[in-house]
């Protein structure tokens, strides 16, 4: 007899006591573990921990007696430092992970988890020292000595460079620690892919419940020390693939052995414990496993013989065998995937593009089964040696919480789930807070610009990809990959208590008269692409590019790529507001070119669905909780915290708390300019 039995909103992950007396369940937007008596099959108890509770894990002390163990649980996206440098710095946040007793859950005690100081990998800082950088910074806050003079000093042109844990979406007890791997963030610039993520491996003791730092590793320091296959070779081997996304991790039941899931990378690797207990890969030879397309979860077998490991995009399970190191079966169904040519397989296909860190063909991909695109036939795509890929910033289509150093300054991660509006993948918005991109396919010079890779639109790389350029038709692997965007779904926010409803209504009535006018429309967000497009420019904008049709798109006005406003006839709409946010003599404001850092035209209007669960907020992530953004946004006539009434704000953040793809959404300025022109 199959149960059901109601957890909370957005379950996660679950653990079972050893015994399997009580199921613990991760509830991620309801900031919650449910507790669930599984004889009774239900919850009998409910612990608050805090936000995004992601992955669990139960100890086993041998006894039989399960009211005796630990339950630890991950948050899992990273927290400033109290008192630490803050958002864009590499040793700015730390990882949060809860743990309470089994028969007193809700006795629930934080531990952190450091950054990592030096990662194992060096940066060139010479942009950023006034005295020696070709065009002096606008700051010089990332400079690590500023009175050196000579450029090439190794004080500045390999400053070593740290990480955060961040993205803790894992979690593993072994002898009496506790393992959680991590895609470590590293903002600082420049952003490059080798110090932009690691693949780190946080850990804690168990018993004391506390970080043990000097066993925490940077499994990409270790892999850096394989040879580099010859480029004939490269697409044939899984050496020197680095860690990418580390997202899972099991082990034998001794700890003798452990196995670390790469999801863009498509293998498993083999670790073990050297003579300081510290997690070994056996840099000279690293054992991997190659899986089937974005594997996300392994488990071993109980005499520690074999190996399973599920691939989300393959709808498989690869069955390997840890005695002989080799891989039994790489795709043992576990269902169906679409048939080439559907709709849905199109949809399959972008997101392999979005999570691969080796590479997919550009084009004839629609009639492959997703099963025969093998990701390490394309190494070098998507990224330098499996670096990276889109999710490792954007987690399921979201944001990690980063606000990453780039070129036009410090930029927080946006979530994609609003990127076109559900009802109409017509309806796009305009990207990066600057308004300097126009689609999914401009991110394609990210692969090659960031994450070292060739991209997914020829060698050498269509011309028309550029800020503003080509929306469709670069690429059949860039067109799915907006396919996929177009999918992206917002977390859903617990159910509103009816206790609450008036407030939230009341919150509504504020927000419809103060800040629909940007925040509306199905996007949540006035930001919109109604200008001709595909491409919009001749060129980057940066570059001398002008609008491909001057009789419609002659009404844009901005500043090299940004797209400040648009008129068509007597009518105008503008996307780039000041909000008074922006600061240009914040230490983050910098330009590794010397030139003024983007923000003093405004930002382009961030949507918010999904806004209580995508904090820090603002384009430098300076606001960590929705009173911070109240006290800094402007709103007609003083910031929203002297405009409103203590009462109204209360009521405004309970409605924008509760706000999900299933609320109502107003009409917005945008709206209100369409229907003016009368575009169809």
């Amino acid at each position: 007899m199959i149960a059901q039995i109601p957890v909370g909103t957005e379950p996660r992950a679950c653990a079972i006591t050893p015994n399997k007396k009580l199921l613990f369940v991760a509830n991620y937007t309801t900031g919650t573990v449910a507790v669930v008596d599984t004889s009774a099959r239900r919850v009998v108890d409910t612990v608050a921990v805090g936000p995004n509770p992601a992955a669990i894990a139960v100890t086993n002390d041998g006894d039989k007696d399960d009211a005796d163990e630990t339950v630890f649980v991950t948050r899992f996206l990273a927290e400033p430092i109290p008192g630490g440098p803050g958002e864009g710095f590499d040793t700015g946040k730390r990882g949060i992970v809860w743990s309470f007793p089994s028969a007193s859950p809700r006795t629930v005690s934080t531990l952190t988890l450091s950054p990592i100081a030096n990662s194992g990998f060096t940066a060139d800082r010479t942009a950023f020292c006034p005295a020696v950088a070709p065009a002096p910074p606008a700051s010089d806050v990332f400079c690590p000595d500023v009175a050196i003079t000579d450029p090439n000093s190794n004080v500045i042109k390999a400053d070593p460079q740290g990480a955060y844990p961040n993205q803790l979406g894992s979690i593993l007890i072994r002898g009496g620690r506790v393992y959680v791997p991590n895609i470590g963030a590293a903002p600082e610039p420049p952003i490059k892919f080798n110090v932009n993520v690691q693949a780190l491996v946080h850990v804690v003791d168990a018993t004391a419940r506390q970080e043990a730092a000097s066993l925490h590793v940077n499994l990409n320091e270790q892999i850096k020390a394989e040879t580099q296959p010859a480029a004939a070779d490269a697409t044939k081997t899984l050496t020197r693939v680095f860690g990418n996304d580390v997202v899972a991790i099991d082990a034998t039941r001794s700890g003798s052995a452990f196995f670390i899931v790469s999801r863009g990378g498509n293998y498993v690797m083999r670790a073990a414990l050297d003579a300081n207990q510290k997690l070994t890969l056996n840099a000279l030879n690293v054992i991997r496993f190659r899986t089937g397309n974005i594997p996300n979860g392994i488990v071993v077998s109980a005499d520690g013989r074999r190996a399973y490991v599920n691939n989300e995009v393959n709808l498989s399970v690869s069955v390997l065998n840890l005695e002989t190191n080799d891989v039994i079966t790489r795709d043992l169904a576990s269902a169906e995937p679409p048939a080439p040519g559907t709709f849905a397989h199109a949809v399959l296909l972008g997101k392999l593009a979005f999570f691969t860190a080796l590479g997919v063909p550009d084009n004839g991909i629609f009639g492959t089964p997703v099963r025969d695109v093998v990701p390490l036939e394309h190494r070098g795509k998507a990224s330098d040696n499996g670096w990276s890929d889109c999710a490792s910033c954007h987690p399921d289509g979201l944001a990690d919480g980063v606000t990453w150093i780039f070129a036009t300054g410090p930029r927080q991660t946006i979530p994609l789930d609003a990127f076109f509006a559900k009802d109409n993948p017509g309806d796009q918005r305009i990207s990066n807070y600057s308004a300097v991109m126009g689609s999914i396919t401009d991110f394609n010079n990210n692969a090659r610009g960031v994450q070292g890779g060739t991209g997914f639109a020829g060698t050498p790389p269509n011309p028309n990809i550029h800020p503003h350029g080509l929306t469709q038709g670069a690429s059949d692997s860039l067109d799915a990959m907006t396919l996929w965007v177009q999918t992206v779904r917002t977390p859903l926010v617990p159910a509103v208590n009816f206790r609450l409803a008036g407030f939230i209504f009341s919150g509504r009535e504020v927000f419809a008269a103060q800040c629909a006018t940007c925040h509306g429309g199905a996007k949540w967000s006035k930001s919109q692409v109604v200008y001709r497009d595909n491409p919009a420019f001749t060129k980057d904008p940066a570059a001398g590019g002008v609008p491909t049709d001057p009789g419609v798109n002659v009404g844009i006005v901005g500043a090299g790529p940004q797209i400040a406003s648009y008129t068509l006839g007597t009518n105008t709409i503008r996307f780039l507001e000041p909000l008074g946010t922006f600061n240009p003599a914040n230490k983050l404001e910098i330009r590794a070119t010397g030139a003024a850092p983007l923000g003093a035209l405004g930002f382009n209007v961030p949507s918010l669905l999904g806004i209580g669960q995508s904090a820090p907020y603002f384009h430098d992530g300076s606001a960590q909780t929705l009173d911070a953004v109240f006290a800094a946004h402007d709103l007609g006539g003083g910031k929203i915290a002297t405009v409103l009434t203590s009462t109204q704000q209360l009521d405004l953040q309970m409605f924008l708390n509760s706000i999900d793809a299933r609320t109502e959404p107003f009409p917005s300025a945008t709206d209100a300019f369409l229907d003016a022109v009368d575009v169809n």
